[in-house]
């Protein structure tokens, strides 16, 4: 934690410029917010938070000494990034994390109206070295306007490698339930 001590509690007053010809409002036509979306929380499973996150869903008890979880990110990205693109991006920030990460499958998928680029990871825990199995889904929000960037969303599903087995079908109905509202 920061040292306060020497900060002293001279409240200073601004006063609001003149000069100020627009005010800027999230969410608004000029600052967009994260799109709306929905998802199924798999049954006895828990939202949660996390740093960097916009949720977490997990389960109520660790399973083998590991809190099984499905941490949702989002990014605005440039328009012009594909999942090509996306997927390399994302392979070498977890390569530099985890030098020994394998992929054991990748694919293209459709749940409904989204399309999902899906990633199943072997990798061992960067602090504990315990091998772990995980299933990426990228996808991008649908573009409602001619802008610059687009919405990128993401799905890290980790569990114990052992347990994905007994986990996949439920990180993969979580994925599939996602929808844009």
């Amino acid at each position: 934690m920061a040292d306060t001590s020497n900060l002293t509690d001279d409240t200073a007053t601004v006063a609001a410029s003149a000069n100020t010809d627009q005010i800027a409002t999230f969410p608004s036509a000029m600052i967009r917010a994260v799109p709306s979306f929905l998802f199924s929380v798999p049954r006895g499973w828990i939202l949660d938070e996390a740093p960097d996150a916009l949720t977490v869903v997990r389960t109520p008890e660790e399973v083998n000494n590991f809190w099984v979880n499905a941490l949702l990110s989002h990014d605005r990205v440039p328009r012009s990034l594909d999942f090509k693109q996306a997927a390399a991006a994302t392979w070498a920030r977890l390569q530099r994390s985890s030098p020994g990460a394998t992929a054991d499958m990748e694919r293209l998928a459709r749940f409904g109206t989204n399309v999902v680029y899906l990633r199943g990871v072997e990798l061992d825990a960067p602090k504990t070295g315990r091998k772990l199995g995980q299933l990426h889904a990228l996808f991008f929000a649908p573009a409602e306007d001619d802008g610059k960037t687009v919405d990128f969303f993401q799905w890290v599903c980790t569990c114990p490698s052992e347990d994905m087995d007994r986990f996949g079908p439920a990180f993969v109905e979580l994925i599939g339930s996602f929808r844009f509202t």
